[in-house]
């Protein structure tokens, strides 16, 4: 939902408007207004223009450059699985896809192309009561909650998914919040889904200097926040040690902070987030 209420936020600062779709802003704009009376205020809130410098504030005394790091790390995942399906991928996969529009943007600019979403029931209620209707045939809804089992491949298949077509997988903001014998679970299990030259983009928290797991500017603030939310971030890694934890998937590049920032020129002298990496893998 924080988010969501983001994105909405972003794209109706003049500034960094190009940044979130309308299409995009829409709908989470959608799913907060019907999700509750509480988020429906919220909503309310994040679209007026006063309220942006006091998103600036909170920004700086927590995650300085967090709201610009949600944004381009999704236009760049967006940017690379369009990239995949335009060179013939024919299915996609969403991994904790939370209230993230992506899926249901696909679905209408590659009708050709059949999507998956897994992600906590209780989520999909909201997010299904929320959004536009789209063709049953070609956009599924796997329930799981992959903080307490394995994620089952069975439900998937059972769903129209073919393990023997090219698949995009993605997994967003999800990994950092499984423990590490979970995260290696879940790559063996894509691995035995995945036919040749299938695709999974998913991001990680990069181990900082002294082995901890947090954005560079994050405060304390964050960290307890987290801890009482009951989404402390559990796993990271370094790019070294990533590349063997995947195989046999092949690395094919790593996007960070830097990167992200070339993705739009006029954010040069703006802070962005550091600590989550995007990392492109191919099998």
């Amino acid at each position: 939902m924080l988010i969501a209420a983001s994105l909405v936020l972003l794209h109706r600062d003049p500034k960094h408007s190009g940044l979130v779709s309308k299409t995009s802003a829409d709908l989470c704009a959608g799913m907060l207004e019907t999700h509750s009376s509480q988020t429906r205020f919220f909503l309310k809130i994040v679209q007026q223009g006063w309220f942006r410098p006091v998103a600036r504030l909170i920004e700086g005394i927590t995650i300085p450059g967090i709201l610009l790091h949600y944004a381009l790390r999704k236009k760049c995942i967006a940017a690379l699985a369009c990239s995949a399906l335009n060179d013939g991928t024919t299915q996609v996969v969403t991994i904790g896809a939370g209230f993230d529009p992506l899926t249901f943007e696909l679905h209408h600019d590659f009708p050709s192309v059949r999507f998956w979403e897994i992600d906590h029931p209780t989520t999909q209620r909201h997010k299904l009561r929320a959004l536009p209707r789209v063709s049953p045939d070609r956009l599924h809804f796997v329930a799981a909650d992959l903080n307490a089992t394995a994620l089952d491949k069975e439900p998937l298949i059972a769903n129209g998914f073919d393990p023997t077509r090219r698949t995009f997988w993605i997994a967003e903001g999800l990994l950092m919040y499984l423990r590490a014998d979970m995260v290696a679970s879940l790559i063996r299990t894509l691995n035995s889904l995945s036919a040749s030259r299938s695709q999974f983009v998913f991001t990680f928290m990069e181990k900082n200097g002294d082995g901890g797991i947090r954005f560079d500017s994050q405060s304390k603030l964050v960290d307890r926040w987290l801890r009482s939310r009951g989404e402390p971030f559990l796993w990271g890694a370094t790019r070294s040690e990533l590349v063997g934890l995947v195989g046999p998937w092949r690395v094919i590049r790593f996007l960070d902070h830097n990167d992200l920032r070339r993705l739009e020129s006029r954010l040069a002298d703006e802070s962005i987030a550091k600590g989550e990496v995007i990392c492109l893998a191919q099998i």
